[in-house]
């Protein structure tokens, strides 16, 4: 199977996003401050309830609900713009350029400007499938971006995947987007 295609920013981006929507240790970052402000607004709109302070507990009550609130959003947004940020500092020379793979039996041969490439199939540790992309993760750290809407049959490479004898993870939810 061959495959040719760009990659853009937005690709890039949604990677980066799917990775941290994935990754535990961001996860417990988000919960933690999240707990830990809402928390801390709330035993502080407390202490000044008890010191019959009620400007103070009105303002740190109305900080802790806020917080609780929209806490989680913030940070998806602060994430998002990091990335963002990340990308254009890092990867600019690579957008809009020509990506080609061919997926073989034993190997995927991988060619873009910079150079070319085999990954042999026993090295692929899984396959993500979002709404937008095909994400093949490599157990060197490495991935592969394949965008669904660039590549004439996304459905053929899924069943490709799968006749190798990687099941394709579904994941619909998306968190960050």
């Amino acid at each position: 199977m061959k495959l040719e295609y760009k990659i853009d920013e937005q690709d890039f981006l949604d990677f980066q996003l799917f990775t941290a929507s994935q990754s535990g240790r961001i996860r417990r970052k988000m919960l933690n401050g999240w707990i830990f402000l809402t928390l801390g607004f709330g035993l502080v709109a407390v202490y000044f309830f008890l010191k019959y302070n009620i400007l103070f507990t009105i303002h740190f009550g109305l900080s802790s609900i806020v917080c609780g609130l929209f806490y989680p959003k913030c940070f998806r947004c602060r994430y998002k713009k990091h990335y963002k940020n990340h990308i254009r500092e890092n990867y600019a020379n690579r957008f809009d350029e020509s990506e080609y793979i061919e997926i073989n039996n034993e190997t995927i041969f991988c060619k873009d400007k910079s150079g070319e490439g085999s990954i042999n199939i026993s090295q692929i540790e899984k396959v993500d499938e979002t709404v937008k992309h095909f994400f093949v993760k490599i157990k060197t750290g490495m991935s592969l971006i394949i965008p669904k809407l660039k590549i004439q049959n996304p459905d053929d490479v899924r069943v490709k995947f799968e006749l190798l004898g990687f099941p394709v993870n579904k994941i619909t939810t998306g968190k960050w987007e």
